[in-house]
């Protein structure tokens, strides 16, 4: 193989490297996008798998989105009594539409551990179908808090700005914010293209080589 051809090699392995590297999930707030904070009060949205708006942000529950700042209990992470919007269910999602394309979405949150399925947050694309990003907090980034009202910020950020829907799910998950925002700006032409070109102009160099 030709001094070129191995160096086109090795910028496309970078380049790969790169790509896996575009997604992450985000231990810290950033605090770089827009953060809402839920208000809502009393004790609502029990077996209402909605839509419900709340502060502007429209929820879906499977089988419930469970809204307000009445206690909700964490088990061993302690209690809530914040405003929160929840699954109230130990295997069950809420779903955040986003209402728009962005690059990072997250919020401060918490869950009742080893209760039901794994905790667990998603970035969906615009068919609110596809799964864009998954990852189990509990394996990945756990919460261990005790008292009331604490947690973390928990969130998934991407190169491209492609994330429509926020979903969580599992161990009776709750937030209290949702942040979103557009850390890196939308990236024009994918990694993937570029492989391609340098994958011809090594084809092309070999046959040259070889001539």
């Amino acid at each position: 193989m030709s001094k070129f051809a191995s160096a086109v090699l090795a910028l496309g392995l970078s380049l790969i490297g790169a790509q896996s590297a575009l997604a992450a999930l985000v231990t810290t707030d950033p605090g770089t996008g827009v953060t809402t904070t839920f208000t809502a009060t009393g004790n609502n949205g029990f077996g209402n798998p909605g839509p419900v708006v709340l502060d502007g942000i429209t929820w879906t529950g499977a089988p419930q989105a469970t809204y307000g700042n009445a206690n909700y209990g964490l088990l061993g992470n302690g209690n809530w009594n914040w405003s929160w919007v929840a699954t109230n269910n130990g295997s069950g999602s809420i779903t955040a539409s986003l209402g728009g394309a962005y690059g990072l979405v997250g919020g401060f949150m918490n869950y009742a551990p080893n209760s039901g399925s794994a905790p667990t947050i998603e970035a969906l694309a615009a068919d609110g179908v596809t799964v864009l990003e998954s990852y189990d907090l509990s394996a990945l980034a756990p919460i261990t808090t005790s008292g009331t009202n604490q947690g973390a910020f928990r969130g998934i950020s991407r190169v491209q700005d492609d994330i429509y829907f926020l979903r969580l799910s599992g161990s009776y998950i709750i937030t209290h914010t949702l942040e979103v925002g557009n850390p890196g700006g939308t990236v024009p032409e994918p990694v993937s293209l570029a492989l391609v070109g340098l994958g011809l102009l090594a084809a092309g160099a070999a046959r040259r080589r070889k001539a």
